[in-house]
């Protein structure tokens, strides 16, 4: 483990090539020197920087921690003096492993606003107390909501569940499932509704009242494998709803819903 900025310099200077970095321990761990700092990376993805004056400053945001995220929380530990959780969608606290008190695998204790700060870019710890120099309120990270563009958000949804609860109720479905069951899709191109193609493809529709028969089919497709028991149209319907439950947040960001804090 690299736990300050001289053990950053020691460990930088066994390098064969600085210019490529040296590994640290785990797959997909590295450290460059850039000038006078350290730049840790892990899988390609910067998660901070060894500075002059013994802190450590996190550059990661939410979005650019997700594809990384449990490289982080596995293997953290092992490279740096932190331990890392997730709290929410692309949301993550660190903290300072001196401030842990025998916490190591309290993750519960971790999620508490009160016990470690959520990262950001920028985000500095002082390596030799662990302190952290600058951890901003929860509520400095929840977006505003344009009144606005939630009546039209909330307007094109109403619309577009409704023409899909009517298609359900016809048994739009049926055909649908029993084709899935005759020739089931790979795994490989099942939709998944986490991806940001397939949240900008129930987006347009909703945005554009569509609701066709190539779309129904996608989440059945996602939802419908050899294992699944039989389900009805209005169960399928149910399935919409919990997709759309749990692509809220991103499907309010995409209508201006939700706006960061400046």
């Amino acid at each position: 483990m690299i736990s300050s900025y001289k053990a950053a310099q020691l460990h930088m200077e066994k390098a064969r090539d600085k210019a490529k970095g040296r590994p640290m321990k785990g797959p997909g761990w590295r450290l460059f020197q850039d000038g006078d700092e350290y730049v840790v990376t892990t899988c390609g993805e910067q998660v901070g920087r060894f500075l002059t004056n013994n802190t450590f400053m996190f550059t990661l945001l939410g979005e650019t921690a997700h594809p990384v995220a449990p490289t982080l929380s596995a293997t953290i530990h092992r490279n740096l003096p932190f331990e890392w959780a997730r709290v929410g969608e692309k949301r993550y606290r660190v903290e300072h492993r001196a401030n842990l008190d025998g916490e190591r695998w309290r993750w519960d204790w971790m999620r508490q606003p009160t016990n470690a700060p959520l990262v950001y870019p920028g985000l500095t710890f002082d390596l030799t107390t662990g302190k952290c120099l600058n951890p901003k309120p929860d509520a400095a990270f929840k977006p505003e909501v344009d009144p606005e563009r939630r009546k039209v958000w909330l307007a094109a949804l109403r619309a577009w569940k409704r023409q899909v609860k009517i298609a359900a109720r016809l048994g739009v479905f049926d055909p649908l499932m029993a084709a899935n069951r005759a020739n089931p899709p790979s795994w490989h191109d099942r939709p998944d509704w986490r991806e940001e193609k397939y949240l900008d493809i129930l987006y347009t529709a909703i945005k554009d009242g569509r609701c066709d028969t190539d779309l129904l089919r996608m989440f059945v497709d996602a939802k419908v494998t050899q294992y699944t028991p039989p389900l009805t149209s209005m169960e399928m319907f149910g399935e919409v709803e919990r997709v759309l439950a749990m692509s809220s947040v991103a499907l309010r960001k995409r209508f201006g819903v939700l706006v960061e804090r400046k």
